[in-house]
C-alpha cells in the first residue's frame, strides 16, 4: 500500500471540489488504496483549518474526516529538529514523511518544499500521486 503525507491544502481542496484530483486522494484513503501518515500536530492543523468559517464545513463533516485519518492512517511522532523550509509551518509535513518513511508528500504547493529538503520522499501533486496509484491497481 502506498504511504503518503497529505498537506492540509490537499485536504481542503478535496472537500471543496468533490470532482477534483484532491477529492480522489481522499477517496483513495477511504477505500484503503492509500495510507495517510499523520502526526498529532498535523491532525490539529487539519481540524483548525477545516473549522475556519470561510470554508463553512459542518462540524460532523470535519469530525468524520479527522476520524478517517486517525482510523486509516499511520500515526507517528516525528523526532529531531525541523527542516528549514520557505514556510516554517510546512516543516511538520516533511518531518512526518521522514519519520513514517512515507513514499510521498502530496501538496498543492510544491514550491514550499525545495528539492534539497526532500530526502527520500517524493513531493508530488494530487494528480501525480493518482497516476502512481493507478499503476498499483
Amino acid at each position: 500500500m502506498i504511504r503518503a503525507v497529505i498537506d492540509t491544502n490537499v485536504l481542503v481542496s478535496g472537500l471543496l471540489t468533490p470532482a477534483g484530483n484532491e477529492a480522489l486522494i481522499l477517496l483513495a484513503v477511504h477505500q484503503g488504496l492509500l495510507r495517510p501518515c499523520v502526526s498529532a500536530e498535523m491532525l490539529e492543523e487539519y481540524a483548525e483549518v477545516l473549522a475556519r468559517p470561510k470554508f463553512a464545513f459542518a462540524p460532523d463533516e470535519i469530525a468524520a474526516v479527522i476520524a478517517m485519518f486517525r482510523e486509516k492512517g499511520a500515526l507517528v511522532a516525528p523526532q529531531g529538529s525541523p527542516p528549514t523550509l520557505p514556510d516554517p509551518d510546512d516543516a511538520k509535513f516533511l518531518q512526518c514523511a521522514e519519520a513514517s518513511r512515507a513514499e510521498y508528500l502530496v501538496t498543492g504547493n510544491k514550491r514550499h518544499f525545495p528539492q534539497d529538503a526532500w530526502g527520500m520522499v517524493a513531493v508530488v501533486s494530487a494528480g501525480e500521486l493518482l497516476d502512481r496509484i493507478a499503476l498499483e491497481i
